[in-house]
């Protein structure tokens, strides 16, 4: 009898434990359900804030390329005032060339108004904080000469100047 007692006893506390078992581990599905439920939203999210991202510059790089080619193409037409006046650009024009005003620890050569006729190739886009720039290849394909420039904008979107550099 104390066999069958002990037996008893012993199925029971065997039943007991893998109750538990079965509570415990329908328990830790439902937290790793609702952690994998949650990741899932949050890659939703990053997903959703890159597409924006990236159409948000495809906005930016359109319109400041529109911008970019307006200048150089007043600055073709020899449309000084006109730059001035929509842009707030200061710069001077001397013996060909167009000078911006750029910042004190800014190096810039002047740029040969002659070459804003050239075709214009977007070769980087560069956004930080307090500014974007928009860097162009110009391509005299007769000569072989390529010229880089930069059109940068403040952090509003206003054009400020053109830095000129060679490659």
């Amino acid at each position: 009898m104390k066999k069958i007692k002990l037996g008893i006893f012993f199925c029971i506390l065997v039943i007991l434990i893998g109750c538990s078992d079965k509570e415990e581990k329908t328990s830790i599905t439902q937290d790793l359900t609702t952690q994998i439920n949650e990741l899932k939203e949050e890659n939703q999210k990053l997903k959703d804030e890159l597409q924006n991202l990236k159409s948000d510059y495809s906005v930016y790089l359109q319109q400041f390329d529109s911008t970019s080619r307006t200048i150089m193409r007043l600055i073709n037409e020899e449309q000084y005032e006109q730059i001035k006046t929509d842009y707030h650009a200061d710069f001077n024009v001397l013996h060909g060339e167009i000078n911006f005003k750029t910042p004190d620890n800014t190096n810039s050569a002047a740029f040969p108004i002659e070459k804003a006729k050239l075709p214009m190739f977007i070769a980087y886009l560069n956004v930080q904080s307090n500014s974007t720039e928009v860097g162009y290849y110009l391509e005299n394909l007769e000569k072989e000469e390529k010229l880089l420039i930069s059109f940068v904008y403040d952090h509003k979107g206003n054009f400020q100047y053109i830095y000129i550099g060679d490659v």
